[in-house]
C-alpha cells in the first residue's frame, strides 16, 4: 500500500492548503516584508489584511482539530500496534548508540 492509498482523504484535504498558501506566498513576499529595520518604512507583517489573519488561524485550527480526531479515532489494537513500534524504535536507538560508543 502507498502512501496515497494509504493517506488519499488527507492529501485531498492539506492539498489546497498548500495551494492557497503558496499564492498567497507570491502574493504577500515574506522576505520582503520582513527587516531588521522598521523604522525605514517598512510594517512588516503589521500590513497584512485582516482577512488572511483570519484565515490562517482558522486553517490551524481546522489542522489541529483533525489532528485530534484523528488520534482519538483509533482503536485499542491500533494504539498498541503504536506503542509496540515506538519501544521497537527505542530499543534499536539505544543498541545503535550502544554499537557507536555513544553516551
Amino acid at each position: 500500500m502507498n502512501v496515497i492509498e494509504k493517506n488519499g482523504r488527507a492529501l485531498l484535504v492539506v492539498a489546497p492548503f498548500v495551494l492557497a498558501l503558496v499564492i498567497i506566498w507570491v502574493i504577500y513576499d515574506p522576505f520582503h516584508m520582513i527587516s531588521d529595520k522598521p523604522l525605514e518604512g517598512n510594517p512588516g507583517f503589521a500590513q497584512l489584511p485582516l482577512w488572511l489573519w483570519v484565515i490562517g488561524i482558522g486553517v490551524l485550527g481546522s489542522f489541529m482539530c483533525y489532528g485530534i480526531l484523528q488520534a482519538r479515532r483509533r482503536s485499542p489494537r491500533q494504539g498498541d500496534t503504536t506503542q509496540q513500534a515506538t519501544e521497537d524504535l527505542y530499543r534499536r536507538e539505544e543498541a545503535d548508540r550502544e554499537r557507536r560508543g555513544l553516551p
